[in-house]
């Protein structure tokens, strides 16, 4: 086979066309919150963090927010995307949360699409001949497969992406992906690629994802030091440059993973998920289960198989180091579902350059185009109308999608907060609402638990989530608080605390709130510290 270069540009319709359909992809992703979502549970939660930061400093924190935590000091190792978060909302409110992660999660399927497209270094169009004809350079990422593979990235991803701080994490590992695939294409002489250790810096600040930089770097070094073991004697000195540089890279990022004021909570953090959270290691937390769990995770699985397929077939394509880099991301994947995000950025370009070559002749077709634009056109104009005015309440646009659909107890908060006398100044709440109501009614009343897994000891997640319902009677027993704010469908509280005789005094079609029995209302023993007791040991 030989290669012959011409001093031509790759033709400009199909880049345009790439482009325009790359944008479309965009505009599902930007459009998603807009359009579908409402806010994350864990956002209201970081908001009240930034503000126990701001008022106690940046550092280890005792936990204000849950009466039943471990009352002792927490890591919230996210804090400058929390104090960032803080900043968005207090500039533009919740619709300038919703449009900060409408941008994020724009920007990142725009860093995807240009990772996927990087080229060699050189600016010319290679053609190759190959049985007898000739064909563009299969090394070359092609426009069809590049949108391929940006839309596989955008299909598995947008699901885990939502206003916190994960989002803006992935949105730097998907810029330290790029600068990685753009120095490999040209021949790993970039100097942007030292941009990695700064980047690893500030991401090690936001969030526990900073790890992967270094790791991707390691299965670089590893696929360059396989390479030597096959190289001749010219180009060894060449892979041992390759390998230094790699080790240079894995060790600057390694050492700015160390850049952070919550250095030992992070190392405690990042242990406990994996080893030590019950809520982690039963699948309790939807993200929180292997990627193929339910029906849209075996869709899902089946794609990732497909273009797997192509990749072994392909396999000339790609170098030793991608392969490790690809094979680490799979094993994250197939560990927990919320490192799809992680395993689209590694696997989209290089699914983009091993898909089968397609040359992309509709996206170059004027008339494709010109329907793109139109449609493009449509749904930004569909997003802006569809953006939240000014006079839209909060609790109206939480709720938009009707009760079947996620959402907050807003009228029910409510209630607790005008017809409720604090006494405990403590309310039950099931595990998605601990957020909103912590931020919605935290100046008066501390919740029973919220989504921070990490500051709530084994014990308690057994004998309130994870055990029987004994257990999570004898528990409740000896809680006491003002009220329960529970779901009207699936509460998991809901027939126990009847049982021990709490009663209903507000419903509404999403939420319900109930108060304990007089005797345990006169009771002012404050039964809740021995509780908690239980689980401080």
């Amino acid at each position: 086979m030989t290669i012959v270069d011409f001093d031509r540009p790759a033709p400009r319709d199909t880049r345009l066309g790439f482009w325009l359909l790359a944008g479309l992809v965009m505009l599902v992703a930007a459009g998603k919150p807009i359009l579908f979502d409402t806010i994350d549970p864990d956002c209201f939660w970081h908001l009240r963090v930034a503000q126990q930061l701001h008022h106690d400093g940046i550092g280890p924190l005792v936990d204000r927010l849950s009466f039943a935590s471990m009352h002792k000091p927490w890591t919230p190792y996210s804090w400058l995307a929390e104090l960032g978060m803080a900043a968005v909302w207090k500039v533009g409110g919740w619709r300038g949360a919703v449009a900060a992660q409408s941008i994020l999660q724009g920007a990142f399927i725009a860093l995807i699409a240009l990772t996927c497209r990087v080229k060699p270094a050189s600016s010319r169009t290679r053609i190759v001949e190959s049985g007898g004809r000739f064909v563009i350079d299969p090394s070359v990422p092609g426009a069809f497969q590049s949108a391929v593979a940006t839309a596989f990235a955008a299909f598995v991803s947008l699901a885990y992406l939502s206003f916190r701080p994960v989002t803006a994490g992935l949105v730097l590992l998907a810029l330290c992906a790029l600068l990685l695939v753009r120095d490999r294409r040209s021949g790993e002489r970039t100097r942007a690629v030292w941009l990695l250790v700064p980047l690893t810096l500030l991401l090690v600040n936001m969030h526990l994802y900073a790890v992967f930089i270094p790791l991707w770097a390691f299965a670089l070094l590893g696929g360059a030091l396989w390479e030597r073991q096959f190289a001749g004697p010219v180009e060894r000195s060449e892979a041992d440059r390759r390998a230094v540089r790699y080790g240079l890279l894995m060790t600057g990022t390694g050492l700015a993973c160390l850049g952070t004021p919550m250095l030992p909570g992070v190392i405690a953090s990042a242990l406990h998920y994996q080893y030590a959270d019950p809520m982690v290691a039963m699948g309790a937390i939807e993200e929180m289960k292997p990627f193929y769990h339910g029906g849209f995770g075996k869709l899902s699985a089946a794609i990732v198989l497909t273009l797997a397929f192509f990749t072994v077939l392909n396999r000339r394509q790609l170098r030793a180091g991608e392969w490790i880099w690809l094979l680490i991301s799979g094993v994250l994947l197939m560990r927990l579902g919320r490192f799809a995000p992680v395993f689209a950025i590694v696997a989209a370009p290089i699914f983009a350059r091993t898909l089968p070559r397609h040359e992309g002749g509709i996206l170059g077709s004027r008339l494709v185009c010109a329907l793109m634009v139109i449609v493009l056109a449509g749904g930004v104009w569909r997003l802006v109308d569809s953006f939240p005015r000014s006079n839209m309440k909060m609790e109206a646009w939480l709720n938009r999608h009707g009760p079947a659909a996620p959402g907050y107890p807003c009228a029910a908060a409510g209630f607790v907060a005008d017809r409720v006398t604090p006494t405990t100044g403590c309310i039950i709440n099931e595990f998605s609402w601990g957020g909103y109501l912590e931020w919605r009614l935290g100046d008066n009343y501390r919740t029973l638990l919220d989504g921070r897994t990490q500051l709530f000891a084994p014990a308690f997640w057994h004998a309130t989530y994870l055990g029987s319902e004994q257990q999570r009677s004898g528990y409740l027993s000896n809680v006491h608080a003002d009220a329960a704010v529970l779901p009207i469908r699936n509460s998991r509280f809901h027939d126990t605390l009847i049982a021990l005789g709490w009663q209903p005094v507000y419903r509404d079609e999403r939420a319900e709130v109930l108060i304990p029995p007089p005797n345990v209302t006169q009771d002012a023993g404050m039964k809740w510290p021995f509780a908690t007791a239980l689980f401080d040991q």
